[in-house]
């Protein structure tokens, strides 16, 4: 067994046992899918230009952003915070395999997530599943590469977890009204739609829904989610510090 595979196994344990973690990932989706689903909003309003794909694709992208502007960055400004990457920085395990574990967890958490977001679509809201198969899946792969980019870019500035937290926080709901999810579709302000284009989370839900419609993503929002993840990634591998 590698390392890489041990400190994944590990950091697994460790985040299915944190019940903030598994609430956000799991159980925040599969709430939006239910008390949302049970007042008719995923049937779709034609008349607010609202997309039956608009329920699904919030429930799965929000629990996105979480895990990548809350979960993620607090993890590990907490372990820099105590000193737990110092320390690993001493033996033959490196720092970086705690990285990429972190990274494989989210992602992990993320699909598992967007898999029970699909099957409460299909089989309790008859919503069906999204038409265009191939552009959800590119869809979602670059919406999870730039929010967890930027929660990497979080997590090396930000020097203990309460500050990870609070510098998240102040990126998720501000993205989440330029993503349209208080106010979706038309119902958003004329000034607000060019910067929900290119948002990370906002291009990345008209990404998705554009795909779960039977369309291809729009090339605005594909090109803006590829910069973010490029830039914050760059970013995020300069600047971070161990301790």
């Amino acid at each position: 067994m590698s390392t890489l595979t041990k400190i994944t196994t590990v950091e697994s344990k460790l985040f299915l046992r944190d019940t903030t973690s598994a609430v956000m990932a799991f159980a925040l989706p599969v709430g939006l899918m239910v008390v949302f689903g049970s007042i008719g909003l995923g049937e779709g309003d034609t008349e607010q230009n609202i997309s039956g794909a608009f329920l699904p694709v919030m429930a799965l992208a929000l629990s996105v952003a979480i895990l990548a502007f809350s979960v993620l960055p607090t993890v590990l400004a907490t372990y820099r915070e105590k000193g737990i990457l110092r320390r690993l920085s001493t033996t033959p395990v490196h720092p970086g395999n705690v990285l990429a574990a972190q990274l494989l967890v989210n992602l992990a958490a993320s699909v598992v997530a967007a898999v029970a977001v699909l099957v409460l679509a299909a089989a309790a809201f008859d919503l069906g599943v999204p038409d265009n198969g191939v552009g959800f899946l590119i869809a979602f792969v670059l919406t999870a590469s730039a929010l967890f980019a930027i929660g990497l870019l979080v997590a090396a500035l930000a020097p203990t977890g309460k500050a990870a937290t609070s510098l998240g926080m102040l990126l998720f709901f501000p993205s989440m009204f330029f993503a349209g999810v208080w106010t979706p579709g038309d119902l958003m302000p004329s000034w607000a739609r060019p910067v929900r284009d290119v948002s990370p989370l906002g291009a990345g839900m008209e990404a998705l829904q554009k795909s779960w419609d039977g369309g291809w993503p729009d090339a605005t929002n594909l090109v803006a989610l590829v910069v973010v993840a490029a830039i914050a990634g760059t970013v995020a591998a300069k600047v971070f510090r161990w301790e």
